[in-house]
């Protein structure tokens, strides 16, 4: 009994990562004041769906491009929208950071890749957890080929897809040496290819040159590049978090459900069924049924009890 409530408590502890409180309905109806106020934003994202999560954040992003205002302060609101979206995503961060390169406008971009790398993504935010050269690039390229699958259908696609290396090789500090290469070989187009390894990153990283985001923003027919000193002022730079180490994990592990429930679940092995005294093989109550091993702990229920055919686990 014992061993059948320790996987019930399981189940509902993985269900519980994907209960959420609001619909998508009920949260557009809260753009604007997620806009104004990043802790909307993370409170809203994290009342929902993963999907849900994808799409408010899109529409998020609609609502700031339509809005008035100078580019500094879009590129303002753009940042702190997103990054809250994306710190609130937790077991779906890469969808929304995807979301992110797919439909914020390339002008804010120049500012996103910069402070994302640093504030989000700094493979060495934590230094009791570091994240090796292999590591790195796993991420890298797993991240990369989400952004490039999500910006397909997207205006400047392969500018966008150039923000996102930018982005990465910054997380990276530098090493692995190769990283930016390895992602430009992914790139889906010869021709974007090599003009981002010959010119759009050169350029964005200020090698052998001065640094200039123009050769990405005048591909894209994009507009004003924000003053990132204004930005400064209304969107304050922040200690980095680490969550590097967040896009390479999969969704509703023990991890990830203790992190959920809190310390108060902390006693839920670290695997379940995998040397925790569990097994997978299904047994039945049922005399008549394939997986009946014998009757244990008294009287066997009988049919009439309606337990005919009924499975537990050991």
């Amino acid at each position: 009994m014992k061993k059948i409530m320790m996987i019930g408590a399981a189940a509902l502890a993985m269900a519980a990562i994907e209960v959420r409180a609001m619909s998508l309905a009920e949260a557009s109806g809260q753009i604007a004041s997620a806009v104004a106020d990043e802790n909307v934003m993370a409170d809203i994202v994290g009342q929902l769906s993963h999907a849900d999560q994808v799409a408010f954040l899109s529409r998020v992003n609609a609502a700031i491009d339509s809005k008035p205002g100078s580019p500094a302060e879009k590129a303002a609101d753009y940042l702190k929208a997103n990054k809250a979206a994306v710190k609130a995503a937790k077991g779906n961060r890469t969808a929304l950071l995807a979301e992110t390169f797919a439909t914020v406008p390339p002008e804010a971009l120049t500012l996103i890749n910069e402070r994302f790398a640093a504030e989000l993504f700094s493979r060495n935010a934590n230094p009791e957890a570091p994240i090796d050269d292999d590591r790195m690039t796993n991420i890298a390229v797993s991240v990369f080929e989400k952004v490039q699958a999500r910006t397909a259908a997207a205006d400047n696609s392969d500018v966008r897809n150039t923000f996102a290396i930018l982005m990465l090789v910054r997380a990276s500090e530098g090493s692995p040496a190769d990283l930016a290469d390895t992602l430009v070989s992914q790139m889906d187009d010869p021709a974007a290819r090599e003009q981002a390894k010959t010119e759009w990153l050169p350029a964005a990283l200020g090698q052998g040159q001065p640094k200039s985001y123009e050769p990405l923003l005048g591909a894209s027919d994009a507009g004003d590049q924000p003053d990132f000193l204004a930005v400064a002022h209304i969107a304050k730079p922040e200690t980095p978090v680490a969550l590097l180490a967040d896009l390479d994990g999969a969704p509703g592990d023990i991890a990830t459900v203790k992190a959920t429930l809190g310390p108060g679940f902390a006693s839920l092995p670290d695997s379940i069924g995998d040397g925790a005294g569990l097994t997978r093989v299904p047994k039945s109550v049922d005399p008549s049924d394939k997986w009946f091993g014998g009757l244990r702990r008294g009287e066997a229920p009988s049919e009439p009890h309606g337990y005919s055919g009924q499975r537990i686990y050991e």
